[in-house]
């Protein structure tokens, strides 16, 4: 049974940590939390059409509309409805944890302080999905390992809705979901085949996927109303387009190029880069570099539950947990082993042909694991109700050694992300921010262009200065680079002191400095266009 005592308690510290947080990390939003803002900015308008994205997943960005139709600051707007799911986040951990693995107090306690102390990183340092498609991923899969599933037609229904608002969320979930669903399913019916009919599994499955379809129809037609044909995502041709090329640089997006009307950048449009993907299977070099990213996010994969802790507990652990149970455990024990096994492998595993990166499975797995591996631990260290003789000192030590262990080992590394983009003026966006109210103050105009590696840089002060960004130069002269800004109607030029076309620019008296921003060891040289040569 959960107890809500825990769940408020800990909400209540997320909230109070988020609340202190924010203020540090309230533009530390990078260039994807500016496409995200500009959609959500597009629901508050009301336009649907603009706002549909395959890229960008709309939860957050509904989320976010009202407040800002009601005069809040987007991306304040933003941060509160990250704020919001993250204090769901951490009810859902501990909920979906305990129906799972029939967690007791400790076990909670345990699970609810990693989650809100990692969940707060999460929500304030990064803009993105990840904890929103982890929420409602972490309410369908208790009904996923129910015994009941297959049963209890309720429970097929329940989980079809939660995967598709996980859909919503990001719209990985879908083919998560369904090879998920399909898989726990089979494995349910094998379990139970001697009490459940396998028509019956079939018509579990059918309802849950039925569901799943009338809940996540509306957004997929819209989708494929906008492009042409039927979609989902467009995501995933972009990110498997980036692992195709040796030493991938961005080239395609930070190359200067004008964003699409009405947009601030083309970040906003990653379906309408000029890109091509390639097909893994067309020549044997594509199928040996495909086998090869395989290999390497595998890689990344596994070392990733290693750093789920900083001293590496897991994956050794878990396997360990796992070999036990399915040699002495009972049938459930062996059940949610398999469970498990299929749930790690389905989520990681699915981003092994794509650009994958540790937090994409974090927040999802990471409860689970944790949770599991007490679960287990909680089970050996356990004191015989019949015996009358007082538990030994190890028998009580041991357990709050163990918890203040996985609390403080398995938080750092999140909470040392924070700090130090809280720490960082660049990182936590405050520079950007500061000199892009300047340039709107100063009725700046654009279109911007940057000179410099820091593109991301350009892209937060263009969207702060509310003017057009396009990209960063690739010249090595100034006469090329001249050339790029003429043809592209270059007005205002943001400059990395630290490349070396920033020296030529007082030579050039078309361009006049209207801002010098320190930015750590360098500085940010903002120059507006004083007259057509």
């Amino acid at each position: 049974m959960v107890r809500w005592k825990i769940v408020l308690v800990c909400q209540t510290l997320f909230v109070a940590l988020f609340a202190l947080c924010a203020p540090w990390v309230l533009y530390a939003i990078g260039p994807d939390g500016t496409a995200y803002v500009q959609q959500a900015d597009f629901f508050a308008r009301g336009d649907l059409w603009q706002a549909a994205s395959g890229y960008w997943s709309p939860l957050l960005s509904i989320l976010s509309a009202p407040m800002i139709a009601a005069g809040l600051d987007p991306v304040v707007g933003f941060r509160i409805a990250q704020g919001i799911v993250g204090v769901s986040y951490v009810a859902a951990a501990i909920g979906a944890t305990t129906h799972i693995f029939e967690l007791k107090t400790r076990g909670q306690w345990v699970v609810g302080l990693i989650a809100t102390l990692t969940c707060v990183a999460w929500s304030c340092a990064l803009t993105t999905p990840d904890v929103a498609i982890a929420l409602f991923l972490l309410l369908y899969f208790p009904l996923s390992a129910s015994n009941r599933l297959l049963t209890d037609w309720r429970y097929a229904a329940a989980a079809g809705a939660l995967g598709a608002v996980a859909f919503l969320a990001k719209a990985y979930a879908f083919p998560f979901f369904l090879a998920h669903f399909t898989f726990c399913v089979a494995i349910r019916y094998f379990t139970d085949r001697k009490e459940t009919a396998f028509w019956k599994a079939c018509a579990g499955w059918g309802v849950g996927v039925l569901v799943f379809a009338i809940v996540a129809g509306p957004w997929i037609g819209i989708l494929s109303s906008k492009y042409g044909r039927f979609t989902f995502s467009n995501s995933g041709a972009f990110n498997h387009y980036q692992v195709g090329i040796e030493d991938f640089d961005w080239h395609v997006l930070y190359k200067l190029q004008s964003p699409v009307e009405g947009r601030i950048n083309v970040w906003e449009t990653p379906e309408k880069l000029e890109f091509e993907d390639w097909s893994p299977i067309s020549s044997t070099e594509n199928v040996m570099r495909q086998l090869r990213h395989f290999k390497s996010n595998a890689r990344k994969i596994v070392e990733g539950f290693w750093v789920f802790d900083v001293f590496g507990l897991f994956p050794a652990a878990l396997f360990l947990v796992w070999l036990s149970a399915l040699v002495h455990g009972p049938v459930r024990a062996r059940f949610l082993v398999v469970w498990m096994i299929l749930t790690c492998g389905i989520y990681a595993g699915g981003f092994m042909p794509v650009a994958f990166e540790i937090r994409y499975m974090w927040p999802v797995l990471m409860p689970l694991c944790i949770a599991q591996l007490w679960a287990f631990c909680e089970q050996l260290i356990a004191v015989n109700p019949q015996s009358d003789q007082q538990p030994s000192p190890w028998r009580r030590f041991v357990p709050l050694g163990f918890a203040i262990y996985l609390v403080c080992s398995c938080s750092l590394r999140p909470s040392f992300y924070l700090l130090r983009d809280a720490i960082s003026e660049r990182a936590s966006g405050r520079v950007q921010h500061r000199l892009g109210n300047q340039l709107q103050a100063e009725q700046i105009q654009g279109p911007i262009a940057m000179i410099g590696d820091r593109w991301q840089d350009g892209l937060l002060v263009s969207y702060y200065a509310k003017q057009p960004y396009l990209g960063k130069t690739f010249a090595a002269d100034w006469t090329a680079a001249q050339q790029d800004f003429e043809d592209f109607g270059v007005q205002t030029l943001i400059v990395d002191s630290r490349e070396p076309l920033s020296d030529e620019m007082p030579n050039h008296s078309e361009w006049r400095l209207v801002a010098t921003t320190p930015v750590l060891d360098y500085e940010l040289r903002t120059y507006r266009k004083t007259q057509d040569q």
